[in-house]
Order: structure tokens, then sequence, then C-alpha cells
């Protein structure tokens, strides 16, 4: 792996990030261990040798079922994974969606093809659907509760290029159908290097892209969020229209997302990032829209959006109980606004603003937050950074109000097994009980970690397992994508 050392900042060739953090606080970051340099492919093996194996299970002992999908190269897969009572991770199967993954190694050079998002796969009902990043469908698969097994039902065209998230909300008195919205990314395009000492800038997908007056300033009708139609009794899905296309120059979605009463869509792009160099000059900000829904008609209207110069690579976000705010995780921050991390900002019917905000991990650490949830009570909230593979934690209090827990920054999050490789970790998703995390390691490691939460919202790493169905090795072989689940 390549490294680079510039102005007390390691860029190391790893996924988007090129991750870069302060070499005084390394160390903590991965709790009193020195971030190692990885090979790849042969030390993602070696730091999974002591993976434990999958728990044996008896009847009645799972309790739950846990699924995401490999968005490899070629066809993609979904995996699923029984939930033990106590926790573990029990069998896993793999099912085939007959439709492409969205991996590419050979994609944005040393980003090695990496991209984001937040709800890939969703379960309504009694049913699955999960995006085909590569093959532009959402696939419908029948779930069986009583052993969480899989029936692939069909596959339907996203209405664009690389679908990545998924929203749905009910119909208006409807209890069958519902209003699906899918989040149509068709790339990333991002800018690389360029500073002293760091080598030429590299643009991609070309210069031309990003020239004044280039491609970047057009709106393309395969970069959208697209509606649909659902019935949860058949598994039907069918296409009804764009509800809004995109200008390049602020990225295409990331996240699609309803607030808690169905009445508001909100939608996260990914900007024009800038990474592996201090000075990322030429980042494009991101953009959190706020819609009006109509559940009746699946109409959109009062669009209004937040963004801010320095802020780029808005990925996940989650709406709070209030219905008017959201907290969203960004991951490319110029230097002077690396405490925003996290920007926790108010929709009032006529304008998206920022109420406060807040750094992960320690100091101004480059740990690339990126995923967000929220626990079952809405009381925590939760951010998971993909560069130091660490999951911040964050009070929740009346109308939405949040705070950093504690007092002392090396308790405000937990991380990830030691040795890991830097870029690895994306989704969450919580128990119902929340009792138990699970975080993908979706990048390098291709695995699941668990950790065990404390009553008062702590999380404590309990145990790592491989999902046997990635066999290939080498950051961006897979891009692992979505991570939900059910109780039985």
């Amino acid at each position: 792996m390549d490294i680079r050392k510039q102005n007390n900042l390691y860029f190391a060739s790893s996924p988007l990030g090129l991750i870069a953090s302060r070499r005084s606080a390394l160390k903590r970051i991965v709790l009193g261990a020195a971030l190692p340099v990885f090979i790849f492919g042969a030390a993602v093996i070696a730091q999974n040798s002591d993976t434990p194996a999958f728990a044996a299970t008896s009847g009645n002992n799972v309790t739950g079922y846990l699924y995401t999908s490999l968005n490899g190269e070629g066809i993609n897969q979904v995996v699923s994974f029984e939930r033990l009572a106590d926790g573990r991770l029990g069998t896993q199967k793999a099912y085939s969606t007959k439709s492409f993954g969205g991996a590419n190694v050979e994609a944005g050079g040393d980003a090695a093809g990496d991209f984001d998002a937040q709800g890939a796969m969703q379960i309504i009902g009694d049913h699955l659907l999960v995006v085909n990043a590569g093959g532009n469908t959402i696939s419908v698969f029948d779930v069986d509760k009583s052993d969480g097994s899989l029936a692939l039902i069909k596959n339907v065209d996203s209405g664009g290029v690389r679908p990545v998230s998924i929203a749905y909300v009910k119909k208006a008195g409807a209890d069958d159908q519902y209003w699906v919205v899918v989040g149509n990314q068709w790339n990333n395009p991002n800018v690389q290097k360029g500073g002293a000492g760091e080598g030429p800038i590299e643009m991609y997908p070309n210069a031309e892209f990003h020239a004044d007056g280039g491609g970047h300033t057009q709106k393309l009708a395969e970069r959208n969020i697209f509606l649909f139609s659902f019935d949860s009794k058949t598994g039907a899905l069918t296409p009804e229209k764009s509800l809004d296309a995109y200008v390049g120059t602020h990225g295409g979605p990331a996240t699609v997302a309803f607030n808690a009463d169905g009445t508001k869509l909100g939608v996260s792009t990914w900007g024009i990032a800038h990474f592996g160099t201090a000075t990322p000059t030429a980042q494009k900000p991101s953009r959190v829209y706020v819609y009006d829904f109509d559940k009746a008609s699946g109409a959109i209207s009062n669009s209004r959006h937040f963004e801010e110069e320095g802020i780029s690579g808005s990925i996940g976000f989650s709406w709070d109980k209030t219905n008017s705010t959201l907290y969203v995780s960004n991951f490319n921050l110029v230097p002077e606004k690396r405490d925003h991390s996290l920007t926790v900002l108010r929709d009032d019917g006529d304008s998206v603003t920022k109420v406060s905000h807040f750094g992960t991990g320690v100091g101004d650490d480059i740990d690339e937050a990126c995923w967000t949830t929220l626990s079952p009570d809405g009381n925590k909230l939760y951010v998971s950074s993909f560069g130091g593979n660490i999951i911040s934690e964050f009070d929740v209090g009346p109308g939405g109000h949040v705070s950093k827990v504690g007092t002392n920054p090396e308790t405000a999050f937990a991380a990830r097994k030691s040795g890991t490789p830097a870029g690895d970790t994306k989704d969450m998703y919580v128990s119902s009980s929340g009792n138990h995390m699970y975080v993908l390691g979706a990048y390098q490691t291709f695995t699941i970690s668990k950790f065990d939460v404390a009553d008062h919202g702590a999380l404590k790493l309990a145990e790592e397992y491989k999902v046997s169905a990635a066999t290939k090795t080498g950051p961006g072989r897979y891009n692992f994508l979505g991570l939900v689940g059910f109780d039985k």
C-alpha cells in the first residue's frame, strides 16, 4: 500500500478517504495499538485468521435474521444470518439476485471503485427489497419469516443508473399498498491529490467533467429519485415516475428516507469530494434536500435544501421522532470544518438550517463519518466512520437536541477490532431489543462485527464474523450495501 506523509498527516491509498489521521491520535483510534500498514489481500486474510466460527444453532435458539448484500463484481448476492438469543450470529446462506453488483476496482484511481449509500435494503412486510448497483435493478424477494429463507420474485428496473438507497411509506388509507422511492446515484465523481508533494491532481471521471461549464453542471435524468408503487401482499413493484433529477455539481443521491409520519422525504447527495490532500481546493458541497410528500398521490413539492462550503460527502442521515430534525454524517471536510462530521439540521417547512455540529473520533482526526442510525427508543444516535473504523455515540434529548456522550472524547466512541485496515466500516443495524449492534466490515475485511449495547447505550465489541460468501480478497472486490433484519 502506497503511504504518503505530508504536513503531519498520513495519506494511505485506501478507498475514498485515502485515509488521513493525525499522527498523535492514531493510537487512540484503534484502542491503544498504532494503525498498521496492511498489504491489501494478504493482510485482510491474516487479520481475520482468528475470526470465530458461526455459532451452532438449535431450533428455538434462533430469534431473528440479519441480511446484507455483497455488491461484488459480477452477480450480486444477498446473505442471510441467523441471530441467536444472545445476539451471536448462526448459520448463513447466500441467495443470488440474478443482477449485477456495483464493485469495480478499476474505477476511480486509489478509490478502487468505492461508493457509499445508506438504506440499500428494506424489509416491507414479508418482502425484502435490494438494490443491484451494477445492474440498475431492484430485486424483490419473498421472506419466509419462520426460517429467514428468501425466494426471488422479480427484478425491476430502478428508473436510473446505480440505485443505492430505498425508502418506503404506506399510501394514505391503505394497509398493504406502499410508495417506494429509489435513489439512483449515477456515479461519484471526485478529485484526488494535487497539493504540495502529493503528486499531480487526479480527476475522475475526467478533467472535462470538473471544468467550468463541464459535465458536472448538467442535470441528468438517470441521476434521480424514482417513485414506485408496492403491493406488500403480492410483492409487485410497479414503476411510476421520476420525482426529481440532480445536477452533478452536488452529486447524486446517497440516502433517501421518509420522516416518521411520511409527510417529508429527505435526500442526501454526494457532492464532489477532494481527498488524498491536506488542501481540498476542488471540493464541491453536498446537499441535503427535503420535500413535502403527498401520501395519497406520491407527489413531492416545496423543495428546499441545505449546503455549506467545505462540507462534502454527505452520506447517511436519520430523521428524529419530531419529524423535523435530520442527523447527517459528512466524510469529506476542509480543515476548518473537521468538527462537522455530524451536522444537525432542522426543517421548518420553508428552509433547512444547521442548528449544531460535532466532530467524531478524537480531536480533528479524519475518521470519515458516513453512516447513522438511532437506537430503537430514539434516545441514542450512532455514527460510523469508514476511515477510523469507529462508531461514535451521541445522546438525543427532547426536540431532537443532540449532545456528546460524556466529557471525555476517549469514551465517546467504540472501535472495531484492533488491526482493521483503515477504510472498511459502513452500515449499522441495532436489534429491536436495543441490546446488540451489528456493523459491516464492508470494503476490505468482509465481516460483521457484533457489539453489545449497555443500558446507557455504550458499545462493547464482542465478536467479529467472516462473511463466507465473500470468497475474493482485496479492497473493493465487494462493497457490501445495506444491513437489515427482523425478529421471529
